[in-house]
């Protein structure tokens, strides 16, 4: 546990049984090849890479200072605190928020789908879509940036990717 904040323990449940495991702490430079499945928080001035054809399933979490690249597969939730700067050049799933002082920034052929609570910056040149809620920040659709509509049937509002 650090001053500033603590980490909860993932609980997984397989076949009945109940197993806790710790948050995947990042205090320097580290890449994800493979696959993980649980949290991960990414402390000040580190630096995180999910690589391409990597999947991560479970919150991410980029503290003040800390700098990350999603190029390969997250779905779960995101949190970028104020300093942090995150670029999605890959596919993220699950709601995001933003903190005021935050950037991130989804490239060309990235994707941020779900739900936005946008305190501080988003810079969208691939593809975003879900909810927003605005709360001081901004959201900037540029150069070839595109917003997913969702599709209404029997209604019921979804979105196909």
């Amino acid at each position: 546990m650090r001053d500033d904040h603590e980490h909860s323990q993932d609980i997984f449940i397989t076949d009945g049984s109940e197993e806790s495991k710790e948050a995947w702490i990042i205090e320097e430079h580290e890449q994800l090849f493979g696959q993980h499945n649980g949290s991960i928080c990414v402390h000040e001035t580190a630096e995180f890479t999910l690589a391409l054809g990597a999947h991560h399933s479970g919150s991410l979490t980029f503290r003040p200072g800390s700098v990350g690249r999603i190029l390969g597969k997250h779905s779960g939730s995101l949190h970028v605190a104020p300093t942090a700067r995150v670029e999605v050049l890959g596919d993220q799933s699950g709601s995001v928020h933003i903190e005021s002082g935050a950037l991130l920034q989804v490239e060309p052929g990235g994707k941020l789908a779900g739900s936005l609570y946008v305190a501080g910056q988003i810079e969208n040149r691939g593809v975003r879509g879900g909810t927003v809620h605005l709360a001081g920040g901004n959201i900037h659709d540029l150069d070839s940036g595109a917003i997913k509509e969702p599709t209404l049937r029997n209604g019921m509002s979804f979105y196909e990717w």
